[in-house]
């Protein structure tokens, strides 16, 4: 009697020692995707994410498409994008934005 209660207990020590250990193991893997940057977190069953590089990387963002994406949450400005568009492409700064011409009022028929 008293070994099959050793068992038992022995056996609940190394269960409870395998679930502690795969908690660290996932926290751990958790940080380091998170300290080494997007695109190396693991994927779905444990797997690399995405490659940085070769055929099938995706290709980053320019920087225009970054700055129009921040236009477009709310980050900066409309007069902040055309700025910072402008010294992107090496144009001189414009003070105001473009505005297009108002198109003319068609004439009234009565």
């Amino acid at each position: 009697m008293i070994t099959m209660v050793i068992f038992w207990v022995l056996l609940l020590i190394i269960i409870v020692l395998l679930v502690r250990f795969m908690a660290r193991r996932s926290r751990w893997n958790a940080q380091q995707a998170h300290q080494s940057g997007p695109g190396t977190a693991p994927g779905p069953g444990g797997w690399p994410g995405p490659p940085k590089w070769g055929p099938r990387a995706q290709a980053a963002p320019s920087a225009e498409q970054l700055l129009a994406e921040r236009l477009a949450r709310g980050d900066i400005e409309v007069d902040d994008y055309y700025r910072r568009l402008a010294a992107l492409r090496g144009e001189p700064p414009q003070t105001e934005p473009p505005i297009p011409p108002i198109p003319p009022e068609p004439p009234a028929t009565t």
